[in-house]
């Protein structure tokens, strides 16, 4: 990981000079005296980041940050069993405008490489780096195994929203014992809510009743690199019907080679019944087909997934 820790941007500064080092960084800053900060944001970046996924996350954090002034602590773990104990840090500080030229928004990047020797001590450093008063959230990017997500009790019993994202960690980590379930969000999931919307909003128009009646089967077809936006879909189309009071149902999730298909399609017994929905998300363009015995309705709408930085704001706030 010390790849990871070198590609990331930053001025390194000894670990008892990390308050210093942002002193001197805002000294001449015009925002000096408006550098308020909102939330504390740990992202702990796991074995499997690669120093050019590292930067990407960081900056789609920055981006986050323009709309949500933080103080982000980057963790980036040495997995070497045998490396001394070792904790090197960098900081980063940026001020961009905000709404209007009398508002500006900063963020403070604290980044943290530790070899597992020094792990023992990173508790104590991270809570030293995150600004006192304010709500934390956690981030564990692209972890290979979640049994040393335990390891890290202090970030995950005290944070507001624990993110990972499905599409990049371990199957089981939906089976991990989380000590505090309803904090955990799936960022695959919350990247799905425009198509989610533009879902209910098609079905909405017809009484639960309607969709239920026949209903035998919903099929969701996806491109291979789309398989957990298609399971977290997959998950709330379930839900949906289950509340709407849907009988036995029969569901499948089909890949195919296609660069921006996504598709839901329901089969009813009676086969004029129809309803599908297929999207070209290279296109940001989805059709609606639907006849569930009012005649037949079509719509053309966007389909896109949320921006990272939006996914960020959504899964941590709502």
């Amino acid at each position: 990981m010390p790849a990871v820790f070198d590609a990331l941007p930053g001025q390194e500064v000894p670990v008892g000079g990390i308050s210093a080092g942002f002193k001197k960084i805002w000294a001449d800053s015009p925002a000096q005296e408006s550098r308020a900060v909102q939330l504390n944001l740990v992202l702990h970046l796991g074995s499997n980041t690669t120093p050019p996924d590292a930067v990407e996350q960081f900056q789609n954090t920055l981006k986050f940050a323009h709309r949500y002034p933080c103080r982000v602590v980057v963790l980036c773990p040495d997995f070497g069993e045998t490396a001394p104990a070792e904790i090197r840090a960098k900081i980063y500080g940026e001020c961009f405008l905000g709404k209007s030229k009398d508002d500006t928004r900063c963020v403070e990047f604290v980044i943290l490489h530790y070899t597992e020797a020094a792990r023992r001590y990173l508790e104590n450093q991270v809570s030293v780096c995150l600004s006192t008063d304010m709500p934390l959230y956690y981030w564990g990017h692209r972890f290979s195994a979640t049994k040393r997500l335990a390891e890290y009790g202090y970030l995950l019993t005290r944070s507001s929203r624990i993110l990972f994202d499905s599409a990049v960690v371990p199957p089981d980590t939906f089976t991990f014992p989380w000590p505090n379930i309803a904090a955990v969000r799936d960022l695959a999931y919350t990247r799905t809510l425009p198509l989610r919307q533009n879902l209910g909003q098609f079905l909405s128009r017809y009484a639960p009743a309607l969709i239920n009646a026949g209903l035998q089967k919903v099929t969701i077809r996806h491109r291979a690199q789309f398989a957990a936006e298609a399971s977290c879909l997959l998950g709330w189309v379930k839900k949906g019907l289950a509340r709407a009071g849907a009988g036995p149902v029969a569901f499948e999730v089909t890949p195919v080679d296609c660069p921006g298909c996504f598709s839901m399609e329901f089969t009813y017994a009676d086969p004029k019944k129809i309803f599908k929905w297929e999207a070209d998300l290279s296109a940001d363009h989805a059709e609606f087909t639907g006849n569930l015995g009012t005649g037949q309705t079509t719509l053309v709408a966007a389909a896109h997934f949320l921006a990272p930085e939006a996914a960020l704001s959504e899964a941590m706030f709502f």
